[in-house]
């Protein structure tokens, strides 16, 4: 396997947009440029000197990309103020039943709205806004309301939660009407949201409400519809990755449609990717472009094209080339709980997994002692993000995850082909309810663990015991070159640090 020493063009620069990114958002335009030229200067200098680094010459180029992408984000963020006669068209992430009438929450209607004019004017973005209940009850997702009223906007700002959610769905303004003399003309659903109101109620005509909505989670990772209760269940146990759309979900899609594509006979390999790029893209859209599903996307994409170049796949630097096209085009991401957990976690699991594996399958039989590494390496990439975000890790993670996630990735294709089947056939609905059985029993026993124990570790983690831990972590994996005792000292400095934090609420 290829070194972390080797030299990885992908990694650097990424690294790179990182730092540049981070400073961007958080440092003064005067620090950042100062930082800049200087990571510059040191590049042509060790160039000139002909002892080029060329680590240090791709960290300079990431950097200013990095600087420059975030720059430009913040500058062109839609904020500000509009007054007048407002129209938009009311989405499906409006607060709506299956078929796509909005109904009341308990303040009243719940709306987004795409495709805003503020006095025939386009805005760009999407605003959310809230209507008392006694205004209308009638109104659908695809209509367009119009109303006199205003918008409001916050510039970018990446320290605050609002301003990241805002970021992450284009939400950007907080409309408020001043009139309630509303009127409604017709619209359209767009195709993403036809394809999610035909899945919704194929599930729903052929399940029961849990396990629809569960399995509109899975699929979708929308989880508006969940019960709270379930989505507790599933939080306490350490396995609400399963309606987080990941990577497990993506590459089961893809690689579903590609042993259906191979069967196809004379199939030239070009056409091939062309359909495999449109069904990852496609799907991607149907998720909202969520960050685990592009980088799981633009990393198997990856391993195609190496296929068919015949290089070998390399998962780091297919990381590394992923995290710099998001950060590039969605800067923004790079402080958004689910891009760093998606992140994590596969650095645990192609990290770690090797060793851990190999020392279980000295007491269990490989299949099972594989299964358990898969979910000990993840929660290993994981645990300083589950801390920083939710300062608790289960204890009940392993066990429960060891009998959901094999159960999950067994059916979920079959799962998968039935709801495409049921959508276009809804003749075929016995078929769904048929192969949703086992998901109907892993939820239930999710739900019965978590009613069993709430044991869990709890630790106090910052930002930067992450700086700390993930480089560590870096050193003592199966990609780096230091001698054995290194690696096991930058182990056991992990895990002291995890420790530590479990009892100390460390300085940093």
């Amino acid at each position: 396997m290829t070194r972390l020493a080797v030299y990885r063009p992908p990694l650097w620069i990424a690294a790179g947009i990182v730092a540049g990114v981070s400073a961007a958002f958080f440092m003064s335009v005067y620090i950042t440029a100062a930082l800049s030229i200087l990571l510059c200067f040191a590049a042509m200098v060790t160039a000139v000197m002909g002892k080029a680094k060329k680590e240090l010459i791709l960290v300079a180029a990431g950097m200013l990309l990095g600087v420059t992408a975030a720059t430009l984000y913040s500058a062109f963020f839609p904020s500000g103020s509009y007054e007048g006669v407002i129209t938009g068209r009311i989405t499906d992430s409006s607060y709506c039943n299956s078929y796509g009438l909005c109904v009341l929450t308990e303040n009243g209607y719940s709306l987004e709205l795409d495709h805003i004019t503020v006095n025939g004017e386009a805005v760009r973005g999407k605003a959310s806004l809230l209507l008392p209940f006694y205004v209308r009850g009638d109104m659908n997702v695809g209509e367009y309301i119009t109303f006199g009223g205003s918008l409001t906007g916050a510039e970018f700002n990446a320290g605050e939660y609002d301003s990241l959610m805002s970021a992450k769905y284009g939400v950007y303004y907080t409309a408020a009407a001043t009139d309630y003399a509303i009127s409604l003309t017709p619209g359209k659903l767009g195709a993403a949201e036809s394809v999610r109101f035909a899945v919704r109620n194929a599930l729903l005509d052929n399940c029961n409400g849990v396990t629809a909505d569960f399995l509109f989670a899975m699929i979708f990772g929308d989880t508006s519809y969940l019960e709270y209760s379930v989505a507790e269940s599933f939080r306490d146990t350490g396995t609400a990755h399963l309606f987080a759309v990941s990577g497990l979900h993506v590459a089961l899609l893809f690689y579903a449609c590609s042993a259906v594509l191979n069967k196809i006979p004379h199939m030239p390999k070009s056409i091939s990717f062309g359909i495999d790029c449109f069904i990852l893209i496609g799907y991607s859209a149907l998720c909202s472009f969520s960050p685990s599903v592009v980088r799981s996307a633009v990393m198997i994409l990856i391993g195609v094209l190496c296929k068919l170049g015949y290089e070998q796949y390399d998962a780091l630097t297919a990381c590394g080339i992923s995290a710099g096209l998001i950060l590039l085009f969605a800067p923004y991401f790079l402080f958004d709980a689910g891009f760093l957990m998606s992140y994590g976690s596969v650095f645990g699991i192609i990290g770690t997994m090797k060793p851990v594996a190999r020392l279980l399958r000295k007491v269990l039989w490989q299949p099972i002692a594989d299964a358990i590494s898969i979910t000990i390496c993840a929660n290993i990439g994981l645990l300083p993000f589950m801390f920083l975000y939710f300062e608790t890790v289960p204890l009940s993670t392993i066990p429960v995850n060891l009998v959901v996630c094999p159960l999950t990735s067994l059916f979920y294709p079959f799962l998968l082909a039935a709801v495409v089947i049921t959508t276009i056939f809804p003749q075929a609905g016995t078929l769904l309810t048929i192969v949703a059985v086992p998901t109907y029993y892993a939820i239930r026993f999710v739900q019965a663990s978590a009613q069993v124990s709430s044991a869990a570790i709890n630790a106090t983690f910052s930002p930067l015991l992450c700086v700390f831990y993930y480089p560590l972590l870096a050193c003592a994996s199966v990609f780096s070159m230091a001698p054995a005792r290194i690696k096991k000292a930058c182990g056991l400095l992990c895990l002291g640090i995890v420790v530590t934090a479990c009892f100390v609420a460390l300085p940093v």
